[in-house]
């Protein structure tokens, strides 16, 4: 019984290339980001800070909202990059033939059929 998928014979897979270093370090990306973008959120709602400046109710909201609204960007940038890498590296694996079975009904160039 065949292999459900046959590598193409003759084809090279191209070598790694930045694709793989952006995949390697999506993860670390994406947890120090978040916790850079959400210091400041972080830091406002600390003992000696909140005691220190007396920041308002509506003050802190406003950057828990701005730093949830950067984060969602920032994660759908990293989401579309990491996206980009992937299907590059797809495109650099190996070919495969999916269904290798011969067409009886096509005429082939050169052929005496089509000739005729």
């Amino acid at each position: 019984m065949n292999t459900l998928l046959n590598i193409l014979p003759g084809f090279q897979v191209s070598p790694p290339g930045v694709e793989r270093k952006i995949l390697r370090n999506v993860p670390s990306l994406l947890a120090l980001g978040s916790l850079l973008i959400f210091s400041p959120s972080l830091l406002v709602r600390m003992p000696f800070f909140y005691d220190y400046y007396q920041i308002s109710a509506p003050s802190i909201k406003l950057i828990d909202i701005l730093g949830l609204g950067t984060l969602i960007v920032y994660w759908l940038a990293i989401f579309t990059v990491t996206i980009g890498a992937f299907l590059v590296k797809l495109m650099k694996g190996p070919a495969y033939v999916a269904d290798p079975y011969p067409m009886e009904d096509v005429e082939l160039v050169g052929s005496k059929v089509a000739q005729d």
